[in-house]
Parts: structure tokens; C-alpha cells; sequence
């Protein structure tokens, strides 16, 4: 379980959350066990290639520092044909994973959408 020290844009009344791997690349973020509520994430580790800056208020808030053990997820809505399905690279959801922390930050406020088929992941 993790504590949210950012809230996931829409939960913002969610103090925990939990997160199951679904395989290599896909994970399914359990925001409301009550409401059966959660959020299908693609791993970074998915993407070939896509920095991103995390700015120094997020970093204070998740308690993370060179030495943290991080995951960076994107959220994904799922679509028929899967390579239609879009993936949120504007707002990834950071935790770490050594203090159980979690936050959705967003890192471009434009947002900045993606197909699979355009990333050229999986």
C-alpha cells in the first residue's frame, strides 16, 4: 500500500492506493477498493525512449533523493484496437518505492498525449 503525497488528478480525497502487475509493462493502480475503482499504468520502462524532469517541489513531497528507488508509470485508456489506446505522458504517476510514497505530477501542463502505435512501444 502506498500513502499518496500527490493526489492522482480526480482522487483527490484518496490517502492510499495499491498497485498489481498485470505482466512486463502493464500494472492496474487501485485507487478505491470500496468503489472497485482503479486505473490501467504502463511502466517506463515500456517506453524506448522519454526523459522527463521531476521538479524539486514533487521530489521534497514523494521523500525521493539520488539514492530512492523509483517507479514511473503512465496512466492508459484502453482502446480496441490496443494500439489506439492512449497513454498520459504529461502527468506520470512517481513512486517511491522505498518510502511507499505515490503522486501524479504533472510535468507538462499542456498535457502531452500518445498512442502505443505512435510511441512504438510493446
Amino acid at each position: 500500500m502506498y500513502e499518496v503525497k500527490i493526489p492522482i488528478l480526480g482522487f483527490d480525497n484518496i490517502n492510499k492506493m495499491d498497485i498489481k502487475q498485470l505482466d512486463d509493462d502493464f500494472f492496474i493502480l487501485e485507487l478505491d477498493k470500496k468503489e472497485d475503482t482503479s486505473m490501467y499504468l504502463l511502466s517506463s520502462n515500456s517506453i524506448k525512449s522519454f526523459d522527463i524532469n521531476i521538479n524539486d517541489e514533487y521530489l521534497t513531497k514523494l521523500q525521493i533523493n539520488d539514492k530512492t528507488k523509483i517507479s514511473i508509470y503512465y496512466s492508459v485508456v484502453v482502446n480496441n484496437p490496443i494500439s489506439n489506446s492512449v497513454i498520459n505522458l504529461g502527468a506520470p504517476i512517481i513512486v517511491n518505492e522505498d518510502k511507499q510514497t505515490i503522486g501524479q505530477c504533472i510535468i507538462n501542463s499542456g498535457y502531452l498525449f500518445s498512442t502505443f502505435k505512435e510511441l512504438n512501444t510493446l
